[in-house]
C-alpha cells in the first residue's frame, strides 16, 4: 500500500477505538485493556508504514477529504480540507504512535488500581487522535479543530485522579493557561481568514508572499505567543511544574514527550516556515525565539536543580530541553538558507524526537518508583540502586542521553544545536553549555541519591511487572541504538527532513499542482 491509502487509517484507527471503548468496556476489564493495545498498535503501525512511505520516495502525501483534489471545480485554488505531510510531519507521527502505545501497554501494570479507567483508556487514545492530526494537517481550521482535541484530552488527564486537590488544580491552571493560548492561535488563524479567505497553509503561503500586510503580521505574533504558550517556554512555562507531576506518570510521559512538542513546537515551526517562509524578515522572527529559548534554557534546567521531588524535577528538565529546540528553531529561521541554519533545524527536530524517548523513558521509571514506594520526595529514595537495579539502569541510561553523553541519543542532537550555535554567535554556544551545566548538576542529584545508602523504606521496594518494565526496556534501547548511528540517522532523515521543511515550493505545489 502507498502512504496516500494509508493516511485516512491514522485518524479512522483510534476515532473508531475511542469511541467503541464504552461499548467493549462492558465486557469487561481484560477487553478494554486488550482494546486499547489493539488500537494504539494498530496505529503504530500504520504511522510507521506512513513514515516508510514517505521517506523512501522522498514525496509530499496529500490527501483531500471527501473528493480526488482540493482544488474547486473550474477554480485553481484550494476550497477543501487537506492533509498534507512531508518528512517532518512523518518523524512527528512515528514519535507520537510509538510513545502513545508504549504509554498504553505501561498504564496497564501502573492503573490498575485506578477507578474509571474506561475514561482514561478513551481519554489517552484521543489525546493521541488530536496529536496525529496535527501532525498531518494542511488547513490551519482542521489544526486548530484537532489542537482543541488534543488539549481538552490533556486537560482531563492531568485532573485524572480528582480525588488529590493536587491533581484538580493542576487540571485547572493548565486549562486556563491553554484556553488563553487557544484563544491567541484562534484569534490569528481568523484574523488570516479575514485577510485572505483561504485557510489552506500552502495557499496562504502563496497569498502571503504577493501581499504581506501588517495583519498577517499581527496574526504571527499572535501564532508565536500562543505556541510559546503551549510548549511551555519561559516566561510562561509554570503550568508545565504543576501539570506534570499531579498527572499519572504514563501521560506525564506522552504529556512531556509529545504534548509540549506537537501543540507547541511542531507547529510553530510549521507555520512559521510553510506558511510565512518568504513573506516576513526570518531573522527577526528567529532572534526573537532566540530570546526567549535562551531564557527558557537557563530558566528551565537552573529550577530542576532545586527540586526535591522527583517528577517536578523532570517536568522542570522538560521546559530546559525545550529550550534547546526553540534554540535549534531560532537559529534555523534567523540563519536560513544557510547552512548552519540547516544544521540548527536538524539538531532541533532530531532533539524533538530523542527528547520523546528520554523524557518518556524517565517518567515511566518515575512512575514506577511511585507505584513501588508511594513517595515523589527524593529525600526518601535513597539507595534504591540495591533493591530496583534495572530500573537504575535504565535511569542511569536516560539522564546520560538527556545531559549529552556519547554514545547516547541526546548527544548527536544536542552537538548539532551546539556547533550551529556556536558558530551562529558564540555567546549563544556559551549559554546552551551552562543551561547542560545546569541540566548535568540535576540529574546528578538524582543519581547521587538512588546510589545513596539504602533507608528502611527502599529495602521493601522491587522491580516492577512486566507490562511496566518492557516499555522502559524498549525506550532504553532505542536510546542506545539511535546513539549508536548518529551521523547516519542526522544524514539520512533529519537533513532531508528540513530541506523538505526549506522547500516552501515543493510544499504549495503539493496541492495547487504547480498552479
Amino acid at each position: 500500500m502507498n502512504g496516500h491509502e494509508i493516511l485516512p487509517y491514522l485518524i479512522i484507527i483510534p476515532l473508531f477505538g475511542a469511541f467503541s471503548m464504552p461499548i467493549v468496556n462492558l465486557i469487561g476489564r481484560k477487553a478494554r485493556e486488550a482494546w486499547a493495545v489493539i488500537i494504539t498498535g494498530a496505529t503504530l503501525a500504520v504511522g510507521s508504514a506512513l513514515f516508510y512511505s514517505v521517506w523512501e520516495n522522498k514525496s509530499i502525501i496529500v490527501y483531500t477529504l471527501g473528493a480526488k483534489s482540493p482544488l474547486g471545480q473550474g477554480v485553481s485554488f484550494p476550497i477543501r480540507i487537506v492533509w498534507e505531510v512531508d518528512l517532518f510531519g512523518a518523524i512527528m507521527v512515528l514519535m507520537v504512535t510509538l510513545v502513545g502505545f508504549l504509554a498504553v501497554v505501561y498504564s496497564l501494570g501502573y492503573m490498575k488500581h485506578d477507578t474509571g479507567l474506561d475514561k482514561y483508556y478513551t481519554l489517552i487514545i484521543i489525546l493521541e487522535l488530536g496529536m496525529l492530526g496535527i501532525a498531518i494537517t494542511g488547513d490551519l481550521f482542521n489544526f486548530y479543530v484537532f489542537l482543541e482535541i488534543m488539549s481538552i484530552a490533556s486537560y482531563a488527564l492531568v485532573a485524572f485522579r480528582n480525588d488529590t486537590w493536587e491533581g484538580i488544580e493542576a487540571g485547572i491552571k493548565y486549562m486556563f493557561v491553554g484556553s488563553i493560548a487557544s484563544s491567541f492561535i484562534l484569534l490569528g488563524i481568523a484574523l488570516l481568514y479575514g485577510q485572505y479567505g483561504t485557510l489552506t497553509m500552502s495557499y496562504l503561503a502563496v497569498k502571503l508572499a504577493q501581499n504581506p500586510t501588517v495583519t498577517a503580521k499581527v496574526a504571527l505574533a499572535l501564532f508565536i505567543t500562543g505556541l510559546l504558550f503551549k510548549s511551555g517556554a519561559s516566561p510562561v512555562h509554570m503550568w508545565l511544574a504543576d501539570a506534570h507531576p499531579a498527572a499519572p506518570s504514563s501521560i506525564s510521559a506522552m504529556l512531556s514527550g509529545l504534548v509540549i512538542k506537537i501543540g507547541g513546537i511542531y507547529a510553530l515551526t510549521r507555520i512559521l516556515f510553510s506558511i510565512y517562509g518568504h513573506s516576513v524578515s526570518m531573522k527577526t522572527v528567529g532572534w526573537v525565539i532566540i530570546i526567549f529559548a535562551c531564557i527558557t534554557l537557563i530558566v528551565g534546567n537552573a529550577m530542576a536543580v532545586v527540586q526535591n521531588d522527583m517528577k517536578r524535577l523532570l517536568a522542570y528538565s522538560s521546559v530546559g530541553q525545550i529550550g534547546y529546540i526553540l534554540l535549534g528553531l531560532g537559529i534555523g529561521l534567523a540563519a536560513y538558507g544557510s547552512q548552519t541554519g540547516e544544521i540548527a533545524m536538524a539538531g532541533a527536530i532530531y532533539h524533538t524526537f530523542n527528547h520523546a524517548l528520554m523524557k518518556a523513558l524517565l517518567f515511566l521509571i518515575a512512575g514506577v518508583v511511585i507505584h513501588q514506594l508511594g513517595t515523589r520526595d527524593l529525600n526518601e529514595l535513597s539507595g534504591l540502586a540495591k533493591t530496583m537495579p534495572k530500573t537504575t539502569f535504565a535511569f542511569l541510561i536516560g539522564a546520560a542521553a538527556i545531559i549529552g553523553m556519547p554514545p547516547l541519543n541526546g548527544f548527536a542532537s544536542k552537538w548539532l544545536i551546539y556547533e550551529s550555535s556556536a558558530i551562529f554567535n558564540p555567546i549563544l554556544g556559551a549559554i546552551a553549555i551552562i543551561g547542560t551545566a545546569f541540566c548535568t548538576a540535576a540529574y546528578v542529584k538524582v543519581l547521587y541519591t538512588f546510589f545513596g545508602r539504602p533507608n528502611e523504606r527502599v529495602m521493601k521496594a522491587r522491580d516492577p511487572e512486566g507490562s511496566m518494565l518492557w516499555p522502559i526496556i524498549i525506550l532504553a534501547v532505542a536510546i542506545v541504538v539511535m546513539g549508536l548511528f548518529p551521523w547516519q540517522i542526522s544524514d539520512k532523515v533529519m537533513i532531508p527532513a528540513v530541506k523538505a521543511l526549506e522547500n516552501q515550493l515543493a510544499y504549495i505545489s503539493a496541492v495547487l499542482g504547480g498552479a
